[in-house]
């Protein structure tokens, strides 16, 4: 399969890009790659560009319109939820609402709920709770068999998955937020509609009436110094014998304290959710295997004539004193990785002199670093180290490891298989690092195009 040319494309990722992105990228059959590339593009970028090229539609944007309706169904559920508890909370016999009661069942419990909801997430973040699991599973009905095996997709990909983790959390919020607002609804409603009083009774003489004191002190806190008039008098609406209704003031403190404590709390989270999902898409990491994969294949070794314009400057690194023809390998940086080798140093040999001049020229070197290696002589922790090398030196912003068998006049030639594959596993567990792998090809570096 060849992909046509792509054009510059950048911006965060829509959760439906990125699902398509996943989809084309398990059908790939991991060789083919546009013929032209956008010079100087980050993976991010690249990867959508990439993904605009594929053609046909992908699936994302119907899963993402499945969820979508799963989310207003869950949000109507939790509003008529929201609006059958307060209206719940009336009795029809006494003509009133007790209010312990009406805070439990409308604000108390939700924020339990909450809290161990929080708790659970601490402990075991790639979980999404009960109403996150219901939402997804309700999300994969209407999407059918196919969207079922989407979400199976979406779950073993970390990118995806972080960034629909925090979709469904933000959906999860506007449902309790819905919640809430229901609650409010149903008791204007009841005030509306019925003859209502707000009480409370216990058996104990005063151990209730001081709990309740001190829970309406906490809940009135964000404005009873500007409308005290909005604070219940719990002691005068203790309900006894001669109880005839009244109260009234419980009913805009009962109001106020669903809007604080109820809809602005799930707001703001919710905002949160929509904060990190955008963060997440934004810039997404890219760094399974095959990413990986597909990012050296994507900025391989490109056929064509060597750029007319300017190419980066870049530092090139000898380890291990290969002594490469270094004419030789000019024209394949320049080809290939659009790096022009200004400067030539030996690193990880054994002289000190060589060593230092080395670490000079990384301070100095700004526009990139090329790591010139043999196919043979991998060794893991020795090039963790000199990564780390090259990474404390600052200021660089391209790292390309170029890896080559060289025969005796140091002229480059391909690695065998086995000597690819290492390398490539070794860079895929390097999580986090911008750090390329170019692996010498005879046979497409070198012909003209």
């Amino acid at each position: 399969m060849t992909l046509p040319a792509m054009r510059g494309s950048g911006g965060p990722w829509k959760l439906e890009e990125l699902i398509d992105f996943e989809v084309a990228l398990a059908a790939w059959d991991g060789s083919s790659r546009p013929d032209e590339l956008s010079a100087g593009e980050s993976r991010s970028g690249t990867f959508k560009e990439w993904k605009e090229a594929v053609p046909g539609r992908g699936p994302g944007a119907s899963w993402v319109s499945a969820l979508n309706w799963a989310g207003r169904l869950f949000a109507v559920l939790f509003l008529v939820t929201g609006f059958g508890a307060a209206w719940g909370c009336f009795n029809p016999q006494r003509e009133g609402i007790h209010v312990v009661v009406f805070l439990c069942v409308t604000l108390f419990v939700p924020w339990v709920v909450l809290l161990v909801g929080l708790a659970a997430w601490i402990f075991r973040p790639v979980g999404a709770g009960l109403a996150g699991n219901a939402l997804k599973k309700l999300a994969g009905r209407f999407s059918g068999e196919k969207g079922r095996e989407m979400l199976a997709r979406i779950e073993g990909n970390p990118e995806l998955a972080k960034a629909l983790g925090w979709r469904i959390a933000g959906k999860v919020q506007r449902a309790a937020m819905d919640f809430h607002l229901g609650a409010v609804f149903g008791l204007a409603c009841l005030i509306f509609f019925k003859r209502v009083g707000f009480f409370w009774e216990t058996t104990t003489q005063t151990a209730m009436q001081r709990l309740l004191e001190g829970a309406v002190k906490l809940l009135s806190a964000p404005w009873s110094s500007v409308m005290p008039h909005f604070v219940p008098n719990v002691a005068g609406t203790r309900r006894g014998a001669d109880w005839a209704g009244g109260g009234e003031n419980w009913m805009w403190f009962l109001m106020l304290a669903l809007a604080f404590w109820g809809i602005l709390p799930r707001f703001l989270l919710y905002c949160f959710a929509q904060v990190q999902e955008w963060r997440a898409l934004k810039d997404p990491v890219f760094q399974a295997p095959l990413h990986r994969k597909l990012w050296r294949v994507l900025t391989g070794a490109r056929r064509g004539p060597e750029p007319e314009g300017p190419a980066d400057g870049a530092l090139v690194l000898d380890l291990g004193g290969i002594s490469p023809d270094r004419d030789a390998l000019r024209g394949f940086f320049l080809r290939h990785l659009r790096m022009n080798p200004v400067a030539w140093e030996t690193l990880d040999v054994l002289d000190a002199g060589r060593e230092a001049g080395a670490k000079k020229a990384l301070e100095k070197a700004r526009a990139g670093v090329i790591l010139v290696a043999e196919g043979w002589s991998l060794a893991p922790r020795r090039m963790e180290e000199t990564i780390r090398r090259v990474l404390e030196a600052g200021g660089v912003r391209r790292i390309v490891i170029y890896v080559a068998d060289f025969d005796k006049t140091g002229r480059p030639g391909e690695p065998t298989a086995e000597e690819r594959a290492a390398w490539e596993a070794f860079l895929d567990g390097q999580k986090g690092l911008e750090v390329e792998l170019s692996i010498h090809e005879e046979d497409r570096a070198w012909e003209p195009g």
